[in-house]
């Protein structure tokens, strides 16, 4: 399962909220568009990946052999328990999407230096992560790690 960043989409829309005094609901909103648009260009790059909104769509995947990449928005947008705040970021997101569909692991990958202590508050606190990310993480089933772009891409 991949979960997408907004990437560069994300950025337009912070910019996009500023410019047109955007609510934080039409903000939030937009940043999951923006991660299904990453989504989509992820998908474009390898066969072996496949769009997915659900759980159904997950299973199918896997089933198959295929790697699914979430696409956020109906998932998020019909849970009151998310908020629309850029303190919810993908980080979180994807901490919560792992909590939802009962997954063993979370591995996040980053694209920054990491700090020596990687709890989740030092993380929040260095901006690695989400200032929400925390929350999501505490008492969770699942196991989770922050990777370094570079050390996830030795792993492979």
């Amino acid at each position: 399962m991949i979960v997408p960043g907004g990437g560069t989409f994300a950025d337009g829309v912070r910019a996009a909220q500023t410019q047109h005094n955007l609510s934080e609901a039409a903000a939030h909103h937009m940043a999951l568009l923006a991660m299904q648009q990453c989504a989509v260009m992820l998908a474009d790059f390898a066969s072996g990946f496949v769009l997915a909104d659900a759980p159904a769509q997950f299973e199918a995947a896997w089933s198959s052999g295929l790697t699914p990449i979430w696409l956020p928005a109906s998932m998020v947008l019909s849970a009151n328990e998310v908020a629309c705040s850029w303190e919810v970021t993908s980080d979180s997101l994807a901490a919560w999407l792992a909590d939802r569909i009962g997954a063993a692991r979370l591995l996040l990958v980053k694209a920054c230096a990491l700090p020596v202590v990687r709890d989740a508050p030092a993380l929040a606190t260095a901006g690695v992560v989400d200032a929400s990310f925390p929350a999501y993480v505490k008492g969770r089933r699942f196991s989770w790690e922050v990777l370094s772009e570079d050390a996830a891409l030795a792993a492979l």
